[in-house]
C-alpha cells in the first residue's frame, strides 16, 4: 500500500499510534515502514512518500517548539501523549527521503515492586536499589537503547525522600516521577528568532544553581559528563543513563565523554572524580521481549588509576539475578537490608 496522502490528521501514523500493541513506529520515507510490538520487529505493508511524511512532521511537531528545515533536519521532540518522536531530513537524508521515528509511551513500571514482578529485578536487589535512593547514593543506569533504563529510573526517583530537590536535565521530557520537589529541564535548539540553544551542559550547570539534593541526567552522550561529574563532586547525589555494554563500559564512557569537554580535561583527573562520585552501576538488556537488569556493581576506592575496579553485587547467572554473595565495606550499604 502506497499513501499519498490521507484525509486524516495523521493518516497511517495516526492509526500505528493509537494501537495499543505497537511500542515502536520506524518510517523509512518512500522505502520500509516497521513497528515494534512485544520487542520484537516486524515490516508492515506501508509506504509512505516525503511530501505525505513532510506534511506528518509538520503536525507531529506543531506545538512542541521543535521545527524541521535544512538549518535544523535533525529533530527530537515529546508528543502531547508523552511518546517520543525523532525526525531526519535532508541534508542529512538523501533528498528524497524523510524518516521518522517514534517511540511510544507506554505504561510503564509504578516502583521497583512491580519490575520485581515483572522479573526485571529480584526482591533483594529491588531492596539494594531502595537502599541506595534511601541513602543517597549516585547510580548511573546503563544499557542498549530501549533496554529499560528510562522505567527504571522513574522507578529510583519514586524511592528518593520527599523531603529532597530533585532537579532533572534531558534533551526531550521523559522522566516522569511525582515528587514534591522536582524541576525539570529540556534542552532548546537555537530559535529562527535568534534565541539561543541551550544545551545539556548548560541545563547541568544551571541545575548546580538551585540547591539540588539530586541531579538527574537523562541519557549522558557528550561533554556533559564533565560538568555532571563537577556537579556531584560538589557534593549533590545523581543518577544518569547512558549506553554501554557493561558496567564497567559506562564508567570508561563517562571518562571518554568528559575529554570531549575541553583539550585540558586530564584522563586520570576524570578517572579519580569518576571513581568517588559514582557509587552504583546498574547494567540492563533487552533480549527479545525481556528487560532485565543483568548487573549491578558498586564502585570501590580504586586499586589503579588506568582500570576501573568494580565489585559486582548482582550479576545474570542461568537461574537469573543472584547476589555474589559480597558487601561493599559501605555503611550506607549494610549487606543486612538487602541480602537475601
Amino acid at each position: 500500500m502506497t499513501l499519498t496522502g490521507s484525509p486524516q490528521r495523521l493518516g497511517f501514523l495516526g492509526e500505528l499510534l493509537s494501537d495499543p500493541t505497537v511500542e515502536e513506529i520506524i518510517v523509512i520515507g518512500g522505502h520500509r515502514t516497521f513497528v515494534v510490538r512485544n520487542g520484537i520487529k516486524e515490516l508492515v505493508p506501508i509506504i509512505a512518500d516525503t511530501p505525505t511524511l513532510r506534511r506528518f512532521a509538520d503536525q507531529l511537531l506543531a506545538g512542541t517548539g521543535r521545527r524541521l528545515d535544512l538549518s535544523s533536519p535533525i529533530v527530537s521532540a515529546q508528543l502531547a501523549d508523552g511518546s517520543r518522536v525523532h525526525i531526519t531530513g535532508p541534508p542529512v537524508t538523501h533528498p528524497d527521503r524523510l524518516n521518522i521515528q517514534i517511540r511510544k509511551f507506554v505504561v510503564t513500571a509504578t516502583g521497583l515492586d512491580e519490575l520485581v514482578d515483572r522479573d526485571t529485578l529480584t526482591p533483594a536487589s529491588a531492596a539494594l536499589l531502595r537502599r541506595a535512593m534511601h541513602q543517597d547514593l549516585s547510580v548511573v543506569v546503563a544499557g542498549a537503547p530501549g533496554a529499560g533504563k528510562t522505567t527504571l529510573v522513574n522507578c529510583l526517583l519514586r524511592e528518593v525522600p520527599p523531603d529532597r530537590r530533585v532537579v532533572t536535565c534531558e534533551e526531550v521530557f521523559e522522566i516522569d516521577a511525582d515528587l514534591p520537589d522536582m524541576t525539570q529541564m529540556q534542552t532548546r535548539e537555537a530559535g529562527l528568532d535568534g534565541g539561543a540553544e541551550i544545551t545539556l551542559r548548560d541545563l547541568v550547570r544551571e541545575a548546580l544553581r538551585q540547591r539540588p539534593d539530586r541531579i538527574v541526567v537523562g541519557e549522558v552522550r557528550g561533554p556533559e559528563a564533565l560538568d555532571m561529574l563537577m556537579a556531584l563532586n560538589a557534593g549533590c547525589s545523581g543518577i544518569a543513563t547512558l549506553h554501554a555494554n557493561s558496567a564497567r563500559d559506562a564508567l570508561e564512557k563517562l571518562v571518554s565523554y568528559s575529554v570531549l569537554a575541553g583539550q585540558n580535561v586530564a584522563i586520570p583527573f576524570v578517572r579519580r572524580t569518576v571513581a568517588a562520585v559514582v557509587d552504583l552501576v546498574v547494567f540492563l538488556r533487552r533480549t527479545g521481549r525481556a528487560r532485565s537488569v543483568e548487573e549491578i556493581a558498586y564502585v570501590p576506592e580504586q586499586l589503579s588509576g588506568e582500570v576501573f575496579t568494580l565489585q559486582p553485587l548482582f550479576e545474570m547467572a542461568p537461574s537469573g539475578l543472584r547476589w555474589t554473595g559480597t558487601s561493599p565495606d559501605d555503611h550506607r550499604l549494610e549487606s543486612g537490608t538487602w541480602s537475601p
